[in-house]
């Protein structure tokens, strides 16, 4: 338990970052991702509320927000934890915050009695279009990119196209992963509304003359590695 109270804290204190609770585009200059086989998903809750409401939450000056994979592949984790920056330097702040604070150190013995941590990685924003806050469900690709730069022209062509016939309504995004990658380099998000909504909006998309031709553009450019099913539980934003 104490190696595994370490680690937890590592994690935390090393990188503290989605987007249930973006206000607008391009809020965040760097998100932190924290996943977690979660056993307990009542007791972390509780955690992060309670931490939330001390001198200690109200100072971080990040976002903070809690996620479920409900459908992940063979991922170990059941759900992740994110933390947003809008200012790189809040990143040193938060880490200096965390390091320092009783509440902080009470918040992640919590956490790992109701969860095992799993991986972790911090992300850059290379496109982020809509207000994800608003979104209650997500479909998540994990990829290897080759070329950010010619995949990103080419997503955002065929974005473009299905927001300009209405097949894509919510928010999506482009993350580069630049801290703890694995196999994975980038990630892309498409939100919405309702489970129905994405389901139909995706099945709409991939059927489109738009992602054939994306398709074809980036077939050797990026490896599709894992797709997933995001629901948000909670959002502490920032005090």
């Amino acid at each position: 338990m104490v190696k595994k109270m370490k680690k937890i804290l590592v994690l935390f204190s090393a990188l503290l970052s989605l987007g249930v609770f973006a206000e607008g585009e391009g809020k965040h200059e760097m998100h932190a991702f924290y996943f977690l086989n979660v056993t307990n998903p009542a007791v972390v809750v509780g955690a992060m509320d309670k931490f939330a409401a001390s001198d200690c939450g109200k100072q971080l000056p990040a976002d903070v927000g809690l996620m479920n994979e409900r459908i992940n592949g063979s991922a170990a984790s059941t759900h992740f934890i994110i933390v947003s920056y809008e200012k790189m330097a809040d990143f040193r702040k938060a880490d200096a915050l965390m390091q320092s604070c009783p509440e902080g150190a009470t918040m992640l013995q919590e956490i790992g009695s109701g969860s095992d941590p799993v991986t972790q990685f911090a992300v850059i924003p290379a496109i982020e279009v809509g207000d994800w806050g608003k979104d209650s469900v997500f479909m998540k690709y994990d990829m290897s990119v080759s070329d950010e730069a010619a995949y990103g022209a080419a997503w955002t062509e065929l974005m473009d196209a299905n927001v300009a016939d209405g097949t894509v309504t919510s928010s999506y995004g482009l993350n580069r992963i630049f801290l703890g990658n694995n196999d994975a380099s980038h990630f892309v998000y498409i939100g919405a509304t309702d489970f129905e909504t994405l389901t139909a909006n995706q099945a709409t998309l991939t059927s489109s003359r738009a992602f054939t031709k994306f398709s074809r553009k980036v077939s050797k450019l990026r490896k599709v590695l894992n797709t997933s099913l995001i629901v948000p539980v909670k959002a502490w934003p920032k005090q």
